[in-house]
């Protein structure tokens, strides 16, 4: 498989800058200098602004990558379309089958619990008149016939467009994409290795084979992963909603708040995609836990015995994701793009398409910023041999 340089071709240069356009905003250049894919032997981007672009363009240049070599844009292509057309049909016959079962159910219900008085139907020249008798009135009105109206209506085709339709489609379709995914994951595996290998990074998986098969194993890691995932963001509720209770628009505070706080474990769980983002073995405590430990043991009215088995609580409770989060700051901009990405890949279908891709973006900004910790310090000389590493132990 060759290898594709994206410097090496006149498409990855940047066009010369036209006279008035936006290349002379300083920050239309950290936007073009960010969605720029280089070699990861230079140095992770600083910029807030640059590095948010580049992690958000990172996918981008792995789809460029996958398509400039005809053999893993076969690979990919086949095995995308081939998901996105499996989901489709399970999708749509979980879709069908539930509503179907539903509404013979209703019915069901309707009739068991109705008494279908006698009916008379009598025909006339100009007219159709329908006559029941109740069993239930009096004795002398049972023989007597009702008249009964009946309206005929159009049928109802706002079911089609309806909220309810659209959320059940949406949930058949991610049922039936995580039965797929789950099947077929050794070939976004096999995508994920191209990726790596064509763009100079050295893959996280060896060689496979790929193969449609139930890793049961790989299913319970990732139901013990998803069932810590939800306990760590569950327990920072309680901490939002004390820390807003004694402030004004306090619904309105927390309405803001806990989407900020499952946002950040979004882009926390979109770095831990990467196994790079698993060997920080510093145990240092995320920014929350540094915040709370230091609210309720160094701020009066917050120094509860309470408070204090909480933090050790919630400490023992997210420790699985101490390495990922401090990823995640140092490179917060950066890998709040790539979550955006991350985000879109969750819908039904683009899943297919953009989850291989996400480990190997990730990797790519872990492995930038190593090598920039890994660098030699500027004040002493590269070929001293007495110089302090600065790799991290």
């Amino acid at each position: 498989m060759s290898e594709w340089n994206p410097q090496d071709s006149a498409a990855a240069k940047p066009p010369p800058p036209r006279p008035g356009g936006l290349e002379h905003l300083p920050a239309w250049e950290d936007v073009r200098s960010g969605a720029t894919f280089q070699h990861r032997t230079l140095p992770s981007p600083k910029h807030p602004i640059h590095a948010f672009f580049h992690g958000l363009c990172l996918p981008y240049h792995l789809l460029r990558a996958l398509f400039a070599d005809k053999a893993a844009r076969r690979r990919y292509l086949w095995v995308a379309i081939l998901q996105a057309v499996a989901v489709l049909v399970l999708g749509w016959t979980l879709m069908d089958g539930g509503t179907q079962a539903a509404d013979r159910s209703s019915r069901r219900g309707a009739v068991s619990s109705r008494k279908e008085p006698p009916v008379r139907i009598t025909l006339s020249s100009n007219e159709v008149r329908v006559e029941t008798s109740e069993e239930d009135s009096p004795a002398k009105e049972k023989d007597s016939p009702r008249a009964v109206k009946f309206e005929l209506e159009p049928e109802n085709l706002s079911d089609a467009t309806s909220l309810k339709f659209w959320a059940a489609l949406f949930a058949a379709m991610q049922i039936a994409q995580w039965v797929v995914v789950a099947l077929s994951r050794d070939f976004h595996d096999a995508i994920a290795r191209d990726a790596s290998l064509l763009t100079h990074l050295e893959p996280e998986d060896g060689p496979l084979t790929p193969r449609i098969r139930l890793n049961v194993r790989w299913l319970l890691k990732e139901a013990r992963h998803r069932w810590r995932s939800f306990v760590a963001i569950l327990l920072g509720t309680p901490v939002l909603f004390l820390l807003t209770l004694p402030l004004p628009m306090t619904r309105t505070l927390l309405a803001v708040l806990v989407p900020a706080w499952s946002a950040y474990w979004v882009v926390v769980f979109t770095a831990s995609k990467s196994a790079r983002a698993w060997t920080d073995t510093s145990g240092r405590l995320p920014w929350f836990l540094r915040f709370w430990t230091v609210l309720t043991t160094q701020v009066p009215g917050f120094r509860w015995k309470l408070f204090q088995s909480y933090a050790r609580f919630w400490t023992a409770r997210s420790r699985f994701a101490f390495s990922p989060a401090a990823e995640v700051e140092r490179q917060p901009w950066a890998f709040a793009g790539l979550a955006i990405v991350r985000g879109l890949s969750m819908l039904p279908l683009l899943k297919c398409f953009l989850r291989p891709l996400i480990p190997v973006a990730s990797a790519h900004l872990l492995a930038a910023n190593q090598a920039s910790l890994a660098a030699p310090s500027p004040l002493l000389p590269v070929t001293d041999p007495d110089a302090p590493s600065s790799r991290p132990a």
